[in-house]
């Protein structure tokens, strides 16, 4: 990797040549910055190489390009696009490398500050501390558990014999180094596993970025290692509640806000799962006004740069300041925003609707419900995938019945089987069966064109048990159906739901509209001679 073959204090000196050649007061510098780091985050950086002082790569841009940077003197660096200055692709291939040995915003933010060369020099030395430290890590040091996951993704990556499994390889082995070296006092211990969690969900993103994976890696192979990450993170907060946290750890919560937030910007690999991540974090660990402001400052900044430079990561930059309009209880302005997105973005809300259901806070949840019940038509009819659609509307029913049974509001939860049909239909099929209400759960079937051969024959039985007659308008159309394919298997069909509608006439005691009713059905079809002698078959009319 990067950081085995360049020295961390060669890639900050280069860092800061560029300081002093690219101004922060020069807007056109600074544009020039911005759109270097847009280039980065996009993951248009691939097929890296490196000596001791150069690096070789190539830049995926408006076309390809081809990038030389000389880390020693940086204005001798080359791009074989037409601007002869440093260019943006430059820019962009030495964020890339600098984000081997420190976080690309240290690097942004030190830009803008414009420090003098002394104070840079002194963070080298600091950080250089960090690479052979006498112990793993510094326990209170969010920088030293970083610098630590690096070292030792460096080593597992030296030591990988083929990258043929390489991302199992990531999940199975380095991350289960890192969280054997997990510190041993509880709350620190799952705080520790949160953040090696994260990072390796971060080095899977980075992987993905250098190349161009499939659909069936993205599907079958990695996806399920990335929400295995996100539930070991949910399970480590949970374990961290159970004790009173530390002191110790307000000064990694603090440091914690830069390092979630590159979840937003890292990738454009697993959007909703990146976000999802990002959310949760925000509501079980970085709940507090002064983070939550922090955060907005920033995010306003960030997404203002973004939209001007046409950058996907605007979206991502969108719904985290939702999410935090969402901390700071601010629902209505995200109902607003909300409808400015696409139908497609309705589960971005879950997690919101979750949060505000365990906490029980029915009252606040009223209005998410009116406007999760209006826009989910818009959901239903978007182009997405079958059985995406399919499971987002289960897991909307089972929200919208706890609110119903919390509530005592009988009727919202029939009300939304009906308006998220055809995708609500297991829901409604269970609900009506329950409240024995049969009428409607036959209309339910009508309506969704299911044959009685296709119907649940236990259901049917229990039906004809509990309320004797409700099936006979369902027989006699599937009757008239069967006698109208006029076939001698058809005919057989017929005859054996005739037995049952006799049947049902019997528990009613209504013999004589039985008879009535097959007096005309014969009469009717006197002509068909095989619909007679199956009707004789099955001893329902003699000669």
């Amino acid at each position: 990797m990067l950081g085995r073959e360049l020295s961390k204090e060669l890639v900050l000196g280069a860092g800061e040549q560029i300081k002093q050649l690219l101004p922060h007061k020069n807007e056109d510098d600074r544009n020039l910055i911005k759109k270097g780091l847009i280039l980065y985050r996009q993951g248009s950086i691939y097929n890296v190489s490196t000596t001791s002082h150069t690096v070789s790569a190539k830049v995926h841009d408006i076309t390809g390009v081809q990038v030389e940077l000389d880390l020693d003197d940086f204005v001798m660096s080359t791009c074989t696009c037409p601007q002869a200055d440093i260019c943006r692709h430059r820019i962009a291939t030495f964020l890339y490398v600098y984000a081997s040995v420190d976080r690309v915003g240290t690097f942004v933010d030190l830009w803008k500050e414009e420090k003098p060369v002394d104070d840079v020099l002194k963070s080298v030395r600091k950080a250089s501390s960090f690479l052979k430290p006498d112990k793993d890590y510094e326990d209170s040091s969010l920088a030293s558990w970083i610098a630590f996951f690096d070292r030792e993704y460096d080593e597992w990556y030296e030591n990988l014999v083929s990258t043929n499994q390489l991302y199992q390889s990531l999940f199975h082995h380095y991350y289960q180094t890192l969280k054997k070296k997990a510190p041993k006092s509880p709350e620190m211990r799952q705080f520790f596993i949160v953040q090696a969690s994260v990072t390796v969900l971060l080095k899977i993103l980075q992987l993905l970025n250098e190349t161009k994976p499939s659909d069936y890696l993205l599907q079958h192979i990695v996806y399920p290692f990335v929400d295995q990450l996100i539930d070991n993170v949910g399970a480590a907060i949970r374990e961290m509640k159970r004790y009173a946290l530390p002191f110790a750890l307000d000064p990694l919560l603090v440091d914690s806000i830069e390092r979630f937030r590159e979840l937003l910007y890292t990738s454009k690999y697993y959007q909703y799962e990146r976000n999802n991540l990002y959310q949760l974090l925000w509501i079980e660990l970085l709940r507090r006004d002064k983070f939550i402001s922090i955060e907005r400052e920033w995010l306003e900044d960030h997404l203002e740069q973004e939209l001007e430079a046409g950058s996907p990561s605007a979206v991502e930059f969108e719904t985290a300041l939702m999410h935090m309009d969402f901390l700071q209880s601010r629902d209505e302005q995200i109902f607003t925003k909300m409808r400015k997105l696409t139908p497609t973005a309705l589960p971005f809300m879950f997690t919101w609707v979750e949060d505000i259901l365990n906490k029980k806070n029915w009252k606040r949840l009223s209005s998410w419900v009116s406007y999760l019940m209006a826009h989910s038509p818009e959901y239903i009819n978007s182009p997405l995938p079958y059985e995406e659609r399919r499971q987002t509307i289960r897991y909307l029913m089972q929200f919208l019945k706890q609110y119903g049974d919390a509530t005592k509001d009988e009727q919202l939860f029939e009300k939304a089987c009906q308006t998220m049909l055809p995708f609500s239909y297991a829901e409604y099929h269970d609900h009506l069966l329950m409240k024995e209400n049969y009428k409607t759960w036959i209309e339910l079937q009508v309506l969704l064109g299911f044959s009685l051969d296709e119907m649940d024959s236990y259901v049917l039985k229990d039906i004809e048990k509990r309320e004797p007659g409700a099936l006979l308008p369902l027989y006699v159309k599937t009757v008239q159906e069967e006698i109208g394919m006029k076939t001698r298997e058809n005919y057989k069909m017929a005859v054996r739901y005739l037995k049952r509608i006799k049947a049902q006439y019997k528990k009613l005691k209504r013999e004589e509209v039985w008879e009535n009713y097959l007096g005309h059905l014969t009469e009717e079809h006197k002509r068909l001679r095989a619909f007679k002698e199956e009707l004789k078959k099955g001893k329902l009319i003699h000669d």
